[in-house]
């Protein structure tokens, strides 16, 4: 009988041969060149700094960093690598974090999409991947109004002149005239006239600003500018004439020191009429935000929607500053003239400033009602209230008639925040379509480069009744979101017909007092949402009878 031996089976690892470390990635910037991306690293540190210290949730400088790679690589379309990360990960301290950024952009200095500002914007407007979408940098125009971004002194925004290509034309343009300095660009500034402008030819308006010198000139949204001061706008002198149009010279009174705006001449095309020119002076103005049924000789609003009911009609655009003295006028002018019920219109509301949204909503209600609570970063800094109530004084208020508040697709911020705080103290009805929901408080910080600010989130808004109003990114239909009409007064319209009521609004707002044409916003009836809202007044001041 053969024996078997059970024999132990030794496995003998063979150690792997261990790689060499990699050597590091040549560097795409002259050594000479390198201290430009430390200097474009320290600002983007400055600027995060600012960020993390006053976002509404905690944020790490390090995580807005990583953002900020991660916003350089998205501008070249790229995937950001796991080194880089690792080496910003690694960093200690703020000097190490600002030198991994540095590395990261040396990387990539040869990237057409990083060239001039383009680097800076890239990287600070990426700290939205570590925040919100609503942190970004804007023009310093914002500071001004809520609503205009670029409006050359005269009240119209051409097509493609706005956000992103308008802010780097205007910083590269302005750059190279001496105005700012070229602190962290990789390369140096091109000569002005080398800068191709946002737009090309001819100019198309697309938005004119009622109470604007252009509104006043008789300008529309969809007119085509042809010529610029009597030369016609072509692809070889674009540039220079969009730098005449975008930063006329200024002239001053040798009297008075006073600047004198310049005329500026535009030919226009509008449809199959004959072209025409007008003469528009920039200066200063105050964009309308408010509006009623038909404007007066006097340049003021009839709000009277229906004569016989006494029923009223009050739209708001954007909270502008100011606008609830005007809002105050309006009402007032109604109760003179013995409105007995209203349809606030706020489908088209973009939101704005903060204190006038919250005075107009004080006029509908009771003294001392809750309007809005509010949550910060920062609760006890100077002007950071947990909550906001009716207490505003010298207010008049209206308590008492009838309110239907129209509510849409676009009405956003400070629009919904008026209309939840009537809807929460039972001041109105809801009618029309769920509303945005955007509820995020915003203050300005240093952008950093470029005369440029950054809107970074502080707060967030949230109803009366304590429901929040954010639509975060995995809210559903179904979670507490914006704000929906009452049951049964929901107005189904397509989104060309709601796109075609916002047009004929924006062409309402800018007619003459003057003017006799008719328009389609005029008639009641063919917009189905204040048709229904006449509706149930008229039926509601029935019943009272």
């Amino acid at each position: 009988m053969v024996g078997i031996t059970a024999v132990g089976l030794v496995v003998v690892s063979v150690a792997a041969p261990v790689p060499a470390p990699e050597p590091p990635p040549t560097p795409k910037l002259p050594r000479a060149e390198q201290w430009k991306a430390h200097d474009f690293a320290r600002i983007v540190y400055h600027v995060a700094d600012q960020v993390a210290a006053n976002y509404v949730r905690p944020v790490e400088v390090r995580d807005l960093i990583k953002a900020a790679a991660r916003g350089l690589y998205d501008e070249c379309r790229d995937e950001i690598p796991e080194q880089a990360l690792r080496a910003i990960d690694q960093a200690r301290n703020p000097n190490q974090l600002t030198e991994a950024l540095a590395e990261i952009l040396i990387q990539l200095a040869d990237r057409p999409a990083l060239t001039g500002p383009r680097a800076l914007y890239a990287a600070i407007n990426g700290f939205r991947f570590a925040t919100d979408p609503a942190c970004q940098l804007v023009s310093p125009r914002t500071n001004t109004f809520a609503s205009i971004d670029m409006d050359f002194g005269i009240g119209i925004e051409l097509e493609g002149v706005s956000g992103k290509a308008w802010i780097l034309y205007r910083v590269e343009y302005q750059t190279a005239l001496g105005m700012y300095p070229p602190t962290g660009w990789l390369d140096p500034p091109r000569r002005a006239e080398h800068i191709p402008p946002p737009t090309g030819v001819p100019w198309r308006i697309t938005r004119v600003i009622p109470e604007s010198p252009a509104q006043k000139a008789g300008l529309r949204p969809g007119d085509i500018i042809t010529h610029f001061n009597g030369q016609e706008l072509t692809g070889h002198n674009v540039h220079q004439l969009f730098a005449q149009f975008a930063f006329p010279p200024q002239r001053f009174d040798p009297q008075t020191g006073v600047i004198i705006p310049p005329d500026r001449t535009l030919t226009i095309r509008r449809g199959n009429q004959p072209a025409f020119s007008v003469a528009i002076r920039g200066q200063p103005y105050t964009p309308a935000s408010a509006f009623g049924v038909m404007r007066t000789s006097d340049e003021k609003w009839d709000c009277m929607l229906d004569r016989q009911y006494k029923i009223g009609y009050l739209r708001l655009g954007a909270i502008e500053a100011n606008l609830d003295v005007k809002v105050a006028e309006m009402l007032a002018d109604l109760d003179r003239r013995g409105c007995r019920a209203l349809i606030l219109d706020l489908r088209w509301c973009p939101g704005g400033y903060v204190d006038p949204g919250v005075r107009i909503a004080g006029m509908f209600l009771p003294a001392d009602a809750l309007i809005a609570q509010m949550k910060y970063r920062n609760p006890h800094r100077a002007g950071n209230q947990p909550e906001i109530r009716n207490n505003f004084p010298n207010l008049t208020r209206y308590t008492t008639y009838p309110l239907v508040v129209l509510i849409g697709q676009e009405t956003t911020g400070g629009g919904e925040l008026i209309a939840a705080a009537l809807r929460d103290n039972n001041r109105c009805v809801l009618m029309g379509q769920r509303s945005v929901g955007r509820a995020w408080i915003q203050n300005l910080v240093d952008g950093g480069f470029g005369g440029l600010q950054f809107k970074v989130t502080t707060g967030e808004s949230f109803r009366p009744n304590g429901q929040p109003r954010q639509r975060k990114p995995d809210s559903g239909p179904l979670d507490p979101w914006g704000l929906k009409p009452d049951e049964g007064l929901e107005v189904p319209v397509t989104k060309d017909k709601s796109l075609q009521l916002r047009e004929w609004a924006e062409l309402h707002a800018l007619r003459p007092s003057d003017s006799n044409e008719a328009l389609d916003f005029d008639d009641p009836a063919r917009d189905p949402f204040r048709l229904q809202a006449l509706d149930y007044l008229r039926q509601l001041l029935d019943e009272k009878r």
